[in-house]
Formats: C-alpha cells, structure tokens, sequence
C-alpha cells in the first residue's frame, strides 16, 4: 500500500480481531441515539480489549466519553450474543469520599453486629459467616464474572487523590481482595450477585476479562503509575460530524429540517467562537438546545433561529444572543451570560 495510502488509515484494526467494536456496527448511546466513533477511537477501544487494559478517556464535558460505554456494551453484547438482561454495562459513582473499594465492594457490619446481638441463634449462627454481609458492587462483579463486563468509572478525577493508586493491583492484576473474609470459612457457598464468595476474588479460568472504561474531564491530574496501566484517547469536539450527529437525533420531521439543523449548527459553532467563554457549550448542550426549540417552545422559536443564523452569515456584529432562544441550554455559567450581553 503506498505509504499516502497508510497515513490516511494509521488506525485500521485487523479485520480477524474478535471480538471487535468496528464501524461496521450500529453503535448507540445511553440514549439509543446513534454514536459516532472516530477510527481512532475504535482503534483505542480494541487495543484496550485485547491487551486487557482500561481505557482512559478525556475530553471537553459533553463530547461523549460516557455515551462511548454505552455504545461499547451493546456492541460486545450484540458479539458476544449476550442478552440485555445480563447487565453487560456496569457504572461506578464517583463521590468526592469515594474509596477504591467502594468499586469493588461493600460489607455491611451494622447488620452483621445486629444479627449476632438480637437476631436470635439463627443471626447468631449467620453472623459467623461474614460472606451474609458482602454486596459486590460494579467492578468487583465484572472481575470476578464468568462473562465479560464493560465497566465504567466516570469522571474518576471527582474521586479523592489516592483513589487512582489504590485500584493499580485490581486493574493490573484483575485481582481483588475482601479483607472480611477470613482464610478459611464455614462449608458452603454464598454468592453476590450469582458470584461465589472468597477472600481472593479471581475470574474463572478462561473467562473474558472486563472492558473497563474510565473518563476523566481533567480537572486533577491522574497519578503517573496510574496513567501507565491505561490507553489512552482524547475524544476531540466532533466538529466536522456535527450534520450526521443532528440528523441521527433530529431526523427531518415538523420544526427539524435540513435549514433549521443547518442554522443549529451555524448559531452553536458561532457561539463557540467567542474565547471569552469560561465554559463553551459542548455537543451536549447543542443537542438539548435543539431538542427545546423543536419539542417545547413555540413553533416561532424555530423560524427566530433560522433569522439568527442568517444575521451570523450576513455578518451582522455585535449578535443579539440574549434573544436567542433556550440560551439556557447553551449557557450555564452567569459569567459568560454577562459576557455576551456586553459582545
């Protein structure tokens, strides 16, 4: 192939690779929307499979990190033949006090403590065992399970600086411990959510490792020995996909034609112009902003969109944004709503 030929295409993924997320696939959002990979973004998410990584994305709020694993889990479950009902997407909650093991999993010690003070010799006789007591929460689960997993961790740079470091053995080893649990145990098993329960939590031979996505908005930095057990994608603002990504969710129907999507565009990359901005609308945005002027306000909001952007292409400046319709689903900051009142 003529070496122009590889330059355009450094991202192509062996067709042989299974399974595989391809552009071949219909890929959908947490909306059911379709979701639009770049072949970067594709080459990034298959490497992550096969070299049982988790994959790191970063990018403006917005753009479509989490939407990204979503599309990801009805991919490898249309693959994989795997049913809705198996929960193929298993989501982390961030907190400001979130601990690593919170990912992994919790052991409640008030139930215990009751069941062995008042609970009778049947609580008694329970509490002795302190697998009763242990949930599995979304990444110990996937870790664990005899099937594959996509988990995501979102906006891991909310979570407390050490939490990072302290998932490197779960994430490098695919490994966890519940420290609850002593070495040996009473005979008989118990299960978490269908999982056997042990000290030393380890997938069953030859099972699929998870897909573990993590998203990050940048905000702290992540720690170095953290970053080196992830691949790595910066999702960019999809500026040239902004038609298709309109028209997948606003197909031509009452106030959503091609004039109307196009003047949407026109008004949202105008808006993005403007450097004085401390936080520029992201895709996000311009999708509920579209879907307000179509779905909830009067039909006239849709005909002052269209005037709007043919002042934006006649040139007229300073631009009257406080008359734009749903500025509020553009904006969301009271500074930059000050800011275009005095453009």
């Amino acid at each position: 192939m003529p070496v122009d030929d590889l330059l355009r295409e450094p991202h192509r993924v062996r067709p042989d690779l299974l399974p595989q997320i391809s552009a071949t696939q219909e890929l959908r959002g947490s909306r059911g929307k379709i979701y639009r990979p770049t072949a970067g973004l594709l080459a990034a998410v298959n490497v992550a499979l096969d070299l049982q990584r988790p994959l790191l994305l970063t990018g403006e709020p917005g753009c479509g990190k989490t939407d990204f694993a979503f599309a990801c889990a009805g991919a490898l479950g249309a693959v994989l033949r795997q049913s809705a009902g198996d929960s193929m997407l298993l989501s982390c909650s961030v907190r400001s006090d979130t601990r690593a093991r919170d990912f992994l999993y919790t052991h409640d010690a008030v139930r215990r403590f009751g069941d062995a003070q008042f609970g009778g010799d049947e609580g008694r006789q329970r509490a002795q065992d302190p697998r009763h007591y242990v949930d599995l929460q979304p990444l110990g689960i996937a870790l664990a399970s005899p099937r594959r997993r996509v988990v995501l961790i979102d906006e891991i740079d909310k979570a407390p600086r050490d939490l990072p470091n302290d998932l490197l053995r779960e994430l490098d080893k695919t490994v966890f411990t519940i420290l609850e649990i002593p070495g040996r145990v009473p005979e008989g098993q118990v299960t978490s959510h269908g999982i056997p329960l042990r000290k030393e939590m380890i997938r069953p031979d030859g099972s699929p490792a998870p897909l573990i996505i993590i998203t990050s908005n940048v905000e702290n930095q992540l720690p170095d020995a953290f970053l080196r057990r992830c691949i790595f994608w910066d999702i960019k603002f999809p500026e040239d996909e902004l038609p298709d990504i309109l028209e997948d969710h606003f197909p031509t129907q009452g106030a959503y034609d091609a004039r109307f999507r196009a003047a949407s565009i026109s008004i949202f990359r105008e808006l993005r112009k403007v450097n004085a901005l401390a936080k520029r609308p992201a895709t996000a945005e311009l999708l509920d902003w579209v879907a307000a002027i179509g779905r909830v306000l009067h039909p006239d909001a849709a005909d002052t969109v269209r005037a709007f952007a043919a002042q934006i292409d006649n040139g007229v400046r300073p631009l009257p944004w406080s008359k734009l319709p749903a500025l509020s689903c553009l904006i969301k900051l009271r500074d930059d709503l000050s800011t275009l009142s005095r453009l």
